[in-house]
């Protein structure tokens, strides 16, 4: 114990710092429970409804287009960790506080856990120096203080962390575990998200390639399969009531993926046993098996073959989906969003070049594992901007290599002005971090709470859409008698996390009916929308003005609904209730 403590021990003061900076960075969020996202607030609601009583295995949000609920796509998983904190903490100090405790150690140590499996890996390739330089990059790189600050409870810091376990385990000794384990983490990666199936490829097509060649890292593949589908079998019939009766989905594990997944391993791990040696065979059992699979999900989900989104409603897809940015390419990206998150990537290609120049030849195989990943990654994310974060992990290892070179040159080199000229490189590396990470933040937070009821006058007709979409803002509808109601898909999570209502949508695709007649009720003159009000019993409709929801409605719709309203003239069937909150506008459903 003492050992392991005085070999982490500067590891652990710079998490304990980092996280120490974080929650204080993070203290209004932390105190309103508002999350980052309308995802974190979402999640906080599903958390809510499990510890309330909400079946495991239904993942249905009832208050979403009532009373037939939204099927979610999201994973039980992610909750469990959340929910052991909250039932430890909530007898002793209550609900709230239990759920503000549970939002901050989560995400944080996520965050040590990746910096510290990275710093192995840089350790083993640069030696200790960059283990720890390699750490303390993980605390300042900002698609990591994005995703893994205080209160983002989605699931994407999970995301990273298994990309970073997987990794990590590619550099284990013992071929069997970290083989196994390899598999278990790529089973619990895609059950979280599918999202992670491209780089889940990765790592088997790594693997497929080494074993095809006779190198050393390939006798990990017949575990790694045995683990994935191991697992996978496991976590779908552990979190699916139904098991292969279950509904096929494209957007997570459905029966048809396990089904590729056994037909996979069946046809590979007795080949991997009796397979000659020779390349060309062995790559031809890995192309048969991969056609297989590939023929088989196709045959099963053919309306899969559009992705995840394939077979969204058109109208949803044009209105919605277009505009989220982060499954968007980097060209569609806001210009200082995309600087401030590819530039570390940048930087890392080139220092994988010149950490393969300095570092000594027998260690530059370890470090070509780390570039395969750091390559694939990053030109996955420049088609799907949303995977820079992971991509971001694995620019870490040679950031850090090359770091640690360069200060060590600069502490032996005798010549004045030869060191001098070590400053620009070592500055070249660190900015992303140092500099990019704190703004990286500010780009990215949503003031949660920006402001409540009392800063804001109820005069007041200039209000923008952060202080509309507060928590703090929602609290107001509190007052409200409860009922459903319509308002921009992105407040909708936080009505639910604030209040007693139910709304007709939000950002969430499962709920294509709902989020159709949303857009329709708003696009569509004021008596069609009248027909779909009643049909979905709404009470009340809420809206920020400034939404760019709103926005897109009045542009594309000039004889809309809500064009209408933003005229002045809202239909007889809508009573004007005022403004509520951070300048939330109000109208009542006159039935």
């Amino acid at each position: 114990m003492i050992v392991a403590l005085r070999h982490n021990g500067p590891l652990l003061a710079l998490w304990l710092l980092a996280a120490s900076i974080l929650i204080w960075l993070s203290i209004d969020t932390i105190v309103t429970r508002a999350g980052w996202d309308p995802d974190d607030q979402l999640r906080l609601v599903q958390l809510r409804d499990f510890l309330n009583g909400q079946s495991w295995f239904d993942t249905t949000q009832y208050r979403l287009n009532p009373p037939d609920g939204a099927p979610m796509h999201w994973s039980r998983l992610v909750e469990v960790p959340l929910a052991l904190i909250v039932m430890l903490f909530r007898p002793l100090f209550g609900q709230p506080v239990a759920e503000m405790v549970a939002g901050t150690l989560v995400p944080l140590f996520c965050l040590g856990g990746i910096g510290y499996f990275l710093a192995q890996v840089a350790g083993k390739i640069g030696g200790r120096a960059a283990g720890i330089v390699a750490f303390a990059l993980v605390l300042m790189a900002p698609a990591m203080l994005i995703q893994l600050r205080p209160m983002r409870i989605d699931h994407h810091g999970w995301q990273i962390f298994c990309a970073v376990l997987g990794f990590a385990s590619l550099y284990w000794n013992n071929q069997r575990r970290s083989g196994l384990i390899l598999g278990a983490t790529l089973a619990v990666w895609v059950h979280i998200s599918l999202e992670g199936a491209p780089l889940t490829a990765a790592f088997f097509l790594y693997l497929g390639a080494s074993w095809a060649m006779g190198r050393e890292e390939g006798k990990r593949l017949p575990w790694t399969l045995a683990g994935f589908a191991a697992l996978s079998l496991a976590l779908f019939l552990g979190t699916q009531e139904k098991g292969f009766g279950a509904v096929q989905y494209c957007d997570t594990i459905a029966p048809a993926h396990i089904a590729a997944i056994l037909l996979g391993s069946g046809l590979l791990l007795p080949s991997i046993r009796f397979a000659p040696p020779a390349p060309f065979v062995r790559m031809t059992i890995l192309a048969v098996a991969g056609s297989a699979m590939l023929a088989l999900l196709l045959w099963l989900l053919p309306q899969c073959s559009g992705g995840a989104f394939g077979d969204l409603d058109p109208l949803v897809r044009e209105y919605w989906y277009v505009n989220i940015s982060e499954g968007l390419p980097v060209w569609r990206q806001e210009g200082s969003v995309a600087v401030t998150l590819i530039t570390p990537l940048l930087m890392a290609s080139a220092a994988l070049f010149f950490a393969w120049r300095i570092i000594p030849a027998d260690r530059r195989p370890s470090l070509a594992v780390a570039g395969f990943f750091l390559i694939y990654s990053a030109c996955l994310s420049i088609f799907v901007f949303r995977t820079v974060s992971v991509a971001t992990a694995f620019t870490i290892v040679p950031l850090a290599i090359c770091l640690t070179a360069v200060g060590q040159a600069y502490r032996s080199e005798p010549r004045l002005l030869k060191r001098l000229t070590l400053v620009p490189l070592a500055i070249m590396l660190a900015v992303p971090g140092m500099i990019l990470g704190p703004i990286a933040l500010k780009l990215t937070a949503a003031d949660p709470d920006q402001s409540s009821e009392n800063r804001v006058s109820e005069d007041d007709t200039s209000v923008g859409g952060l202080s509309c979409e507060s928590v703090g803002s929602t609290k107001a509808l509190r007052q409200l008698p409860r009922g459903n109601i319509v308002a921009p898909f992105n407040l909708g999570p936080a009505i639910l996390m604030t209040t007693q209502h139910s709304v007709l949508a939000s950002s969430h695709h499962r709920n294509g009916t709902g989020m159709r007649d949303q857009i329709d009720l708003f696009r569509l003159p004021p008596d069609r929308a009248r027909e779909i009000a009643r049909r979905h019993a709404i009470d009340f409709i809420v809206i920020c003005p400034d939404d760019f929801e709103m926005e897109l409605y009045q542009k594309r719709a000039p004889d809309g609904l809500w064009a209408i309203i933003k005229a002045g003239k809202p239909p007889s069937w809508l009573a004007y209730q005022g403004k509520m909150g951070g300048g939330l506008r109000v109208w009542r459903v006159v039935r």
